[in-house]
This record gives structure tokens, C-alpha cells and sequence, in this order.
């Protein structure tokens, strides 16, 4: 008897313990990174299409998100608003982001953000515009990436692109030629394309360090954002600015607990954080082929990693 009260003592305690020191953990780490007061939501893949990946979204959950923000009264706003001095006293908004630029973006979000009247940023891997996520660990299903006249009528409604480099590496990996290639190559493939400035990017993985933030800030990007800041990206003069992941079990409560940042906030971007570092493995699988790249298209070699 004693002992299946020990067994069941256990079993109630350890997620209760489990609970706790997952607190801890992040009030040690992250509690004082700081973040953009214009909360950021980002999204990868909407549809019904199975597949065992857990970045992505069913379309009915995304539409059922929407419209808790409607009935809210959120508005969103366009990337260049977000980080303007002052914003509207008292009004509710919020910056809607894609990472990746999945086709689906344009056959399911597009109709559903112009029925509620929002818009967002897509941040597009610019070497897979109109192909296949070669980049990515498949696992027997291949997804289209949105097409350059895709892109185009989405950004006649409102939609505004960035950069999430040309083939998705981590960054951190890479000699510092390819890092730079990357980030400019991606710049003004999407500038020549959309006839305008591409100042934001999205990192890869979310992963980023000081040399690759001080390259972005080098070639012209005004803002970078990741899923996970660093505690070090708390520093007013920062380039880098972190964003609300949204997956598959995500819901209107969970998503409310992420706008809103209170006591419940912390299971939020800890659980986004345990996501993204296992979303991260997909860079040791898969890794760029640079040896076609034109000499003049990067800097001179530096072979220590960055």
C-alpha cells in the first residue's frame, strides 16, 4: 500500500517539479530579454496537408486566430509602422510574419487576411522562389515555395517582403564569405524583383551571433528578427528583435497568453524556444553547395567560422 502511494506521490509531483524548474530555468535566462512593444507573430506553413512537422498550421486554426484578433480589436500593421518613434495611443496591433514564403501563404492566408483586412510580412528564401524545399528535411513530402507573380499581387494588397537569405543556412556555421553572400545576395535579389528597399531579415533557425548581426547591420538591414533574442539583444542599439512562434497546437488562448505577456508568458517562449532548437537539426542534414558561386559575388576568404 505504501508503495502505490509512493508511485502515485511521484507521478503527481514530477510535472509539478518539471513545471517549476522550467520556470526557473527561464527567469534565469530570458525574463529580462527585451522585446519590440509591437508584438510579432510568426508562422510558417498553413494547410491541411499532413506532415510530421509540428511549425506548421491547419487552415481552420490560422482562420479561428485571425479572427480572435479581429474580435479584439487588433489591427495589423505593415512592417515599416512597427518600428516607427510613437504608436497610436491605445490602439491594439500587431505585426503578422511568415518565415520561409510557402505557396501556401499565397492559396490560404492571402484570402483569409484580406477578409479580415489585415496584412503581413513574408520573409522569403529568395534561391527557392517557385521550387521545392530542397532545403529542408522532407521526410517524403516536398512544399512549394510562392512564385514571383505571387509575391506581386500580394504586394499590390499590402504584403511587404524580407529577407531569410538564399538557401537557409545557420548562419553561425558558415566562413564569413558565405554569411555575406547570403545576406546580400538575398538583399538585392529581392530589391531588383520588387523595385523597392529590402531593409528586414529573418535569420535562419532563428540562430545569430554578434559577427553575423554586425554583417546584416553592414549591408543595409535595418531590423533582424529571430525567434529566440538573446539576452544580450536587450541593448537599446540592437539590431535583432525577437517574435511570437505560433505551431500546430496553438490556439486563441495560447495565442492570447503570447499578446498579452503575463504570468503565463514564460511557458510560451520556453516552449517556442524547445521547438526552435529541435527545428534547428535540419542544418546539420541539409547544407548549402557554394562551389558555383561567382568569385565576385563574395568577399575575399576568411576561413576561420563565424
Amino acid at each position: 500500500m505504501k508503495s502505490l502511494f509512493a508511485f502515485f506521490l511521484i507521478l503527481l509531483l514530477a510535472p509539478v517539479s518539471l513545471f517549476f524548474a522550467g520556470f526557473l530555468f527561464w527567469i534565469s535566462r530570458f525574463k529580462k530579454v527585451s522585446r519590440n512593444k509591437i508584438p510579432a507573430l510568426v508562422y510558417h506553413k498553413i494547410g491541411n496537408r499532413f506532415e510530421w512537422g509540428i511549425t506548421r498550421q491547419r487552415i481552420e486554426q490560422f482562420e479561428r486566430q485571425m479572427e480572435f484578433l479581429k474580435q479584439q480589436g487588433y489591427r495589423s500593421i505593415r512592417m515599416e509602422e512597427a518600428f516607427r518613434e510613437k504608436s497610436s495611443k491605445g490602439s491594439k496591433e500587431v505585426l503578422i510574419t511568415f518565415d520561409d514564403g510557402y505557396e501556401s501563404v499565397y492559396n490560404s492566408v492571402f484570402p483569409i487576411l484580406q477578409r479580415h483586412g489585415f496584412t503581413a510580412c513574408v520573409f522569403l528564401i529568395t534561391g527557392y522562389v517557385g521550387k521545392y524545399n530542397e532545403w529542408d528535411v522532407n521526410w517524403g513530402r516536398k512544399f512549394k515555395h510562392l512564385s514571383w507573380d505571387q509575391i506581386k499581387e500580394m504586394k499590390e494588397y499590402g504584403f511587404s517582403f524580407g529577407s531569410h537569405t538564399v538557401n537557409h543556412p545557420d548562419l553561425t556555421k558558415l566562413e564569413k564569405r558565405f554569411v555575406e553572400y547570403e545576406l546580400k545576395r538575398s538583399k538585392q535579389m529581392l530589391e531588383d524583383r520588387l523595385s523597392q528597399e529590402v531593409d528586414f531579415l529573418s535569420f535562419p533557425f532563428g540562430k545569430y551571433n554578434q559577427e553575423v548581426e554586425g554583417l546584416a547591420r553592414d549591408i543595409g538591414y535595418r531590423k533582424a528578427f529571430t525567434i529566440c533574442p538573446k539576452p544580450q539583444s536587450s541593448s537599446s542599439g540592437s539590431l535583432v528583435d525577437g517574435r511570437l512562434g505560433m505551431y500546430l497546437f496553438d490556439s486563441p488562448l495560447t495565442l492570447k497568453i503570447k499578446l498579452e505577456r503575463g504570468k503565463l508568458f514564460w511557458v510560451e517562449d520556453l516552449k517556442g524556444r524547445i521547438i526552435n532548437a529541435f527545428a534547428s537539426g535540419t542544418a546539420l542534414v541539409k547544407k548549402p553547395d557554394y562551389s558555383r558561386i561567382e568569385p565576385q559575388s563574395v568577399t575575399l576568404p576568411n576561413q576561420k567560422p563565424i
